[in-house]
């Protein structure tokens, strides 16, 4: 199993509890990677939290923003970006979230 920071069980009791999409993510982790890889959650990083960040040593790190999107609440515009349906606002990009 991964090693995870904090711990998975605390994960779960931490004050601000995690999306269920994080726990979901969490979950697969904990029963697909072995303890050659690293988890933290919710890490501090050069001021920013992102919600999950894999590594596993000489190989690399992956930085995960996690969406609980319903899809059905969203469309794609003529320019291929996702909109909500309900104002036609562009809802927070996990790609530029991960990138700044």
């Amino acid at each position: 199993m991964a090693q995870f920071y904090p711990s998975y069980e605390k994960i779960a009791q931490l004050t601000v509890k995690p999306e269920e999409g994080e726990l979901y993510l969490l979950k697969f982790l904990k029963e697909n990677l072995d303890d050659s890889f690293e988890i933290y959650f919710n890490p501090f990083l050069n001021g920013d939290r992102p919600d999950i960040i894999k590594i596993k040593k000489n190989y690399g790190i992956m930085i995960i923003e996690v969406k609980d999107w319903d899809l059905s609440h969203y469309y794609l515009d003529e320019k291929r970006k996702w909109r909500l349906k309900q104002n036609d606002a562009y809802p927070k990009s996990p790609i530029d979230q991960v990138l700044r």
